[in-house]
């Protein structure tokens, strides 16, 4: 088994580093960590990212050969969505070494988890040597007294301690004073990777814990698995394997896009064009961005016929339901979103993809209406007493924390300028509508590739 070897090659490479730098020297140099690891993975409104820095690994060989370790430290320091830095520091495996970690450690204010195969306390001194703010504990590899006693080490110089676990026996080595836990849903033992088995250990860790995902996230649906079952994810093979990390890391956050209030096949063509996720039709006749069904239809077909990927929502308001699916029939569309004051009933009359809109005028009562429908997919727009939405106007982004349970369509104001902080919450997608307009019902093009240029 490839762990038997990393290990005994381990004990060998500890005992190597303790001739070269005596434990003493480093006593007599190392001074606590000033940056919080734990605090940056609980920072962020949505699930936090770990993003990781390795040439190889075991179970993939070169993933990055010509690393760059000034340039991707650079990237991941200016990067917002990046909240802690993880770094291979195992030589033969992994072709990481101390020097680089202190390197890294130099080069950025964010903290810095060594990710290695501690299995001595010269490991955890020499962590905070070359600049680690955090150690990375294997509960496979140790028991549950050494687990507590690294821990209460590694805290005297102000580190943090993640422990991985993989399994219930895993969980059972957990000392009370383990506070960031890890669940890697990699299988050590074969390699396998499962990402339910996050979503198995994450019911079984008490609430107070910081939960980390590991392993397996490769892309922004992998994502949307994970982020409401722990506080922050690990990535490093998705993210090195890329040709361009800075743009790999805003895919895996970026959430679904809709552009909505079309109505000419112009602006419909570049939206799809571009990768628009979703194209939102209004049939809704007082909103100045109305089409007409029967104008809405061939354009619907048209952009079917060439993105049959995409999918198609048409927007009603309190209409009568024989015509609501009329319309949905004629015009072929995938979704229905009510954007009115239907009611449950209404919604239940109307199988297929519903998404239910509803005006956030209060944050305590907006989680009571939600509840009433069974619509899984949820829009959240600004409230105005006189419109159903196209205000251009923003509300309390936070409230999206209360339906983790939900996916959620964010509306209301999203544009190019704050779409960054949009996407820090992380909705299932984003409905954009005027905040891409030159005037009601007609697109701007460098608005739109501004939001959809980089998707």
């Amino acid at each position: 088994m490839i762990l038997d070897k990393i290990l005994a090659n381990k004990k060998l490479e500890v005992e190597q580093h303790k001739s070269k730098l005596p434990l003493e020297i480093i006593k007599q140099k190392i001074a606590p960590s000033s940056k919080n690891f734990k605090k940056a993975l609980k920072e962020g409104p949505g699930i936090n990212l770990i993003a990781e820095v390795k040439r190889k690994s075991p179970s993939r060989g070169p993933i990055r050969p010509d690393l760059d370790i000034e340039q991707i430290i650079k990237i991941y320091d200016q990067n917002p969505n990046v909240n802690a830095i993880s770094f291979l520091t195992d030589e033969k495996y992994f072709a990481g070494s101390l020097e680089e970690l202190q390197q890294i450690s130099s080069q950025t204010k964010k903290p810095i988890l060594r990710k290695d195969f501690v299995i001595d306390d010269y490991q955890i001194y020499e962590a905070r040597y070359f600049g680690a703010d955090a150690i990375l504990l294997i509960a496979r590899i140790l028991s549950r007294r050494q687990i507590k006693k690294y821990i209460d080490l590694a805290q005297q110089y102000g580190m943090d301690c993640l422990v991985e676990i993989h399994n219930e026996s895993d969980i059972k080595k957990l000392p009370e004073n383990a506070d960031i836990i890890g669940i890697n849903n990699r299988n050590l033992a074969n390699m396998e990777i499962d990402l339910n088995i996050t979503r198995q250990l994450s019911q079984k860790i008490a609430n107070e814990k910081v939960l980390v995902t590991e392993s397996g996230i490769l892309d922004s649906k992998d994502v949307h698995k994970v982020k409401n079952l722990a506080d922050a994810m690990l990535i490093g093979s998705a993210i090195m394997a890329s040709s361009d990390p800075a743009a790999k890391i805003d895919a895996l956050l970026r959430p679904k896009i809709k552009i909505c209030g079309l109505t000419n096949f112009s602006d419909a063509n570049l939206c799809a064009r571009l990768g628009a996720d979703f194209l939102g039709f209004i049939f809704y006749e007082k909103s100045p961005r109305f089409i007409d069904p029967q104008n809405a239809s061939p354009i619907i077909k048209k952009i079917k016929s060439h993105y049959p990927e995409i999918k198609t929502v048409g927007v009603f308001v309190n209409a009568d339901i024989r015509r609501v699916k009329e319309i949905r029939e004629n015009c072929g569309l995938d979704y229905l979103q009510l954007h009115g004051n239907e009611s449950p009933d209404y919604v239940a009359r109307l199988s297929g993809n519903i998404i239910k809109a509803f005006q956030v005028e209060s944050k305590s009562e907006i989680k009571s209406k939600i509840k009433k429908y069974r619509s899984y997919f949820v829009l959240l727009d600004t409230f105005h007493p006189d419109k159903y939405g196209g205000t251009g106007e923003t509300f309390d982004w936070n409230v999206l924390q209360k339906f983790p349970e939900k996916k959620i369509f964010l509306a209301g104001g999203v544009n190019p300028n704050n779409i960054s902080r949009a996407i820090s919450f992380q909705p299932y997608a984003l409905d954009i509508n005027s905040g891409v307009e030159k005037e009601p019902g007609i697109k701007d093009k460098k608005l739109l590739q501004k939001i959809l240029g980089n998707k």
